[in-house]
């Protein structure tokens, strides 16, 4: 069956096609399924080891997980299904809103079409985004250097490892050097907590810290044992795990927690010198690194440009909008 339309003849299921494409339905139901989704893919960890899933979430649940690739969601069909639904109805949309406006005799208004663009630009940012986004971490040591990708190399030049009085974390300041193909960029760059270093396409970010002192043990026959963060010893029925350290110069003591069992007994700060059961603390050579984040995301650039052609978008809508109820011309349509 044919239906003809302003001299063309087009089959009536194309037809339908392009009036389902273009609908408003179609978009809130995309939008909808995309934001539950996305949602619902903030209450499982991104990212982890297969065996992670199965073990946290049981079996079943943590095959599902695997099956829908849920723990990858952004690189998943998942996400990219729905997403290119979307980007197809609004680019229908929006090539339909550009010809009738064309054809028209009345003013022209284009400020929801860039609305429409901004956000088939966005949509095109986050694929990008969730199928390129690359990232690890690593540590560094003060005087340590680390090439980042095949241009940018850092050496760590300091790290400030801030605690507010309760010794819970305040800041974590990473002061590094910057070098490009060989050459100095940067002699001296902070990178903090929600303050990243951008190099290129790169991203640094402050991510966390790491405990890489040593702690030298002799016995009461005086032999001689390096323990690290993270290492225990037993005392009897009581297992003493050394967690951190504290202070500075003469005042540096080894942080150590007892158990028993499973159960936290006591936390002690050891100084050197000092003693714990036939255990003598000898010495402590304090080494602090820091846990950097590098972020390659191809679809950053990407998403800044949708955010402006958004920003441009709305305020020539809104002024268009406004120009045409003072001149008492109906408002623009935003689909």
């Amino acid at each position: 069956m044919l239906r003809k339309r302003q001299g063309a003849v087009y089959p009536l299921s194309v037809r339908a096609l392009y009036r389902f494409l273009k609908s408003v339905r179609l978009a809130v139901v995309v939008i909808l399924l995309l934001t539950g989704l996305s949602l619902l893919s903030t209450l499982v960890p991104q990212g982890r080891e297969a065996a992670w899933y199965l073990q946290t979430y049981g079996p079943a649940l943590g095959a599902l997980i695997l099956a829908l690739d849920f723990d990858h969601y952004f690189s998943s069909v998942l996400f990219v299904a729905p997403a290119f639904i979307l980007a197809l109805n609004l680019g229908v949309c929006t090539v339909d809103r550009l010809a009738r406006r064309l054809h028209a005799k009345a003013e022209k208004r284009f400020g929801p079409d860039l609305v429409h663009v901004a956000l088939l630009v966005l949509i095109a940012g986050a694929v990008a985004t969730g199928l390129g986004r690359q990232e690890k971490f690593f540590s560094l040591s003060e005087g340590e250097q680390l090439p980042v990708n095949s241009h940018y190399t850092i050496k760590l030049l300091s790290f400030e490892y801030q605690k507010y009085q309760n010794g819970m974390p305040k800041a974590w300041i990473s002061t590094v050097e910057v070098r490009k193909d060989g050459i100095l960029q940067a002699a001296s760059v902070p990178i903090r907590v929600n303050h990243p270093l951008r190099l290129g396409g790169l991203s640094l970010y402050q991510a966390s810290w790491d405990n890489r002192s040593t702690f030298l043990f002799r016995d009461q026959s005086g032999a001689q044992a390096v323990a690290r963060v993270g290492d225990a010893f037993r005392d009897g029925d009581t297992l003493w795990y050394l967690t951190d350290t504290t202070g500075v110069g003469a005042g540096l003591a080894a942080v150590l927690q007892q158990y028993r069992g499973t159960k936290l007994v006591s936390e002690r700060k050891l100084a050197v010198s000092e003693s714990l059961g036939q255990y003598t603390l000898a010495g402590i050579t304090p080494r602090m690194a820091t846990v950097l984040q590098a972020v390659n995301d191809p679809g950053f650039v990407v998403v800044v440009v949708a955010v402006v052609l958004l920003a441009v978008g709305l305020a020539l809508t809104f002024v268009q909008g406004r120009a045409a109820r003072t001149g008492g011309g109906p408002p623009p349509s935003t689909r």
